[in-house]
């Protein structure tokens, strides 16, 4: 958490000192980096290490089940479960999405019109996003339904 934070501040501090230098109108004042620094370390960086503090006392989760140590065999999958069909089936849906997208996007560019229904374009791209969501979970339903324990790594 520190580190990923860390590192994408820095690189904003960066890339803002060069379009400062550059005398640029889209850099954000120096003022308000240093807000947005002040921030994460009176209001990130406690709360980062007050989790740590209190998960690490934490008891540790007990099972209500017991495990076998000897996994059990997976059962032969149909021809669409395994990994390359499920991959081709599952992607099918958010490409045509963006395909046809995108289609619109381009021919109004090269024939010189202008492409003015962003609100449009948000509304795919949020629909994409639950198009995407709903077959990860569909996809993980099936492998499941087919007892493949190892459906994360499909």
């Amino acid at each position: 958490a520190v580190v990923s934070t860390q590192s994408t501040g820095t690189t904003c501090f960066v890339l803002n000192f060069f379009l400062w230098h550059a005398h640029s109108s889209g850099a954000v004042p120096f003022t308000v980096m240093i807000m947005l620094l002040s921030f994460w370390v009176c209001v990130s960086l406690p709360l980062v290490f007050v989790g740590f503090f209190f998960g690490y006392r934490k008891q540790p989760f007990e099972y209500s089940v017991r495990t076998n140590k000897i996994p059990r065999p997976i059962p032969s999958q149909l021809w669409y479960m395994r990994t390359f069909p499920s991959m081709l089936l599952a992607g099918i849906l958010p490409f045509g999405a963006v395909f046809i997208e995108l289609y619109f996007i381009f021919s109004a560019i090269w024939e010189s019109q202008i492409y003015t229904l962003f609100s449009f374009l948000f509304l795919v791209y949020v629909i994409l996003v639950i198009c995407c969501a709903e077959i990860a979970v569909v996809i993980v339903y099936f492998q499941l339904c087919a007892e493949n324990y190892r459906w994360w790594w499909k």
